[in-house]
């Protein structure tokens, strides 16, 4: 599919359109600014025929500039902190931040954690394989997330096309800080399975709700649901082609849309789920 200029796509067309997005959460101990991280960027925009060109950082002074690929990453190689990056794709070339439709974001401001937020118009490539495609290279660079999960929603009247915009305005009240806390934190007290099998075994990792694609570590697949693991309960439920592994320590469950409230329903039972109000994306 042709690319298009986002800023010439009107209003009203705009908020007709679905976007495909993926959040992921990564631990403090995650080096979301090394060239493997923008290599992926750069490889999966490359993939869907809509190259990177600039790269927007917000530094940890505050200070924001737009740089060309190679002078950010000669930047980042030098610095060891920054606070947001946004990756600008051709699509988006001279377009407002809060029309974008195409976006990949780092926000590294918290202390503890760091999110990656990917997005791009439904219908622009195969569900969810760009997505797929960020997240096999993250995994082969060593960059794992915690957890994750893709869905789709309504572009709208949006704010900055984050995770805060996309998760808060789209589907219930919870705080982006929460869901990273209590979603992906857990794991630091598991340890590596191999060194610690007993602690891994009983340890316990939430989920946030059941999306059509979910990035699960193996804390979360070999924690037990009744006499089952999550991971034979995920095989037995949703069938073997809906786990596919990523890489190291990091799977893709993937749930179709017109099931992931009854899935969800009978994960809420095992108190494995954070969500409990209604959802109103998919």
């Amino acid at each position: 599919m042709k690319i298009e200029w986002a800023r010439y796509i009107p209003e009203t067309s705009r908020d007709e359109m679905t976007a495909e997005a993926l959040a992921l959460a990564f631990d403090a101990s995650t080096d979301l600014g090394k060239r493997a991280v923008i290599d992926a960027i750069v490889a999966t925009m490359n993939s869907i025929g809509n190259p990177l060109e600039r790269i927007w950082i917000e530094d940890a002074n505050g200070k924001r500039r737009t740089y060309k690929v190679e002078e950010a990453l000669a930047l980042l190689g030098n610095q060891a902190n920054f606070r947001y990056l946004w990756a600008i794709p051709e699509s988006e070339r001279r377009n407002s931040k809060s029309r974008w439709l195409t976006a990949v974001t780092i926000d590294n401001i918290a202390v503890n954690s760091a999110t990656l937020f990917f997005a791009l118009p439904r219908g622009s490539a195969k569900e969810f394989v760009p997505h797929v495609t960020l997240l096999r290279l993250l995994a082969q660079a060593d960059v794992v997330p915690q957890y994750g999960f893709g869905y789709m929603r309504e572009y709208g009247s949006p704010d900055y096309p984050a995770v805060g915009y996309a998760y808060k305005s789209g589907i219930r009240a919870i705080e982006p800080a929460d869901w990273v806390r209590l979603s992906a934190l857990s794991n630091d007290r598991a340890g590596v399975a191999a060194e610690h099998p007993d602690r891994y075994r009983h340890a316990r990792r939430l989920i946030l709700d059941v999306f059509p694609m979910n990035v699960l570590s193996d804390v979360h697949l070999q924690q037990k649901l009744g006499d089952a693991s999550f991971k034979d309960w995920i095989l037995q439920k949703t069938g073997l082609d809906s786990l596919t592994r990523i890489g190291p320590r990091c799977s893709a469950w993937f749930v179709p849309a017109t099931r992931t409230a009854s899935v969800a329903a009978q994960l809420k039972d095992f108190g494995l789920t954070i969500a409990t109000v209604p959802r109103r994306v998919h």
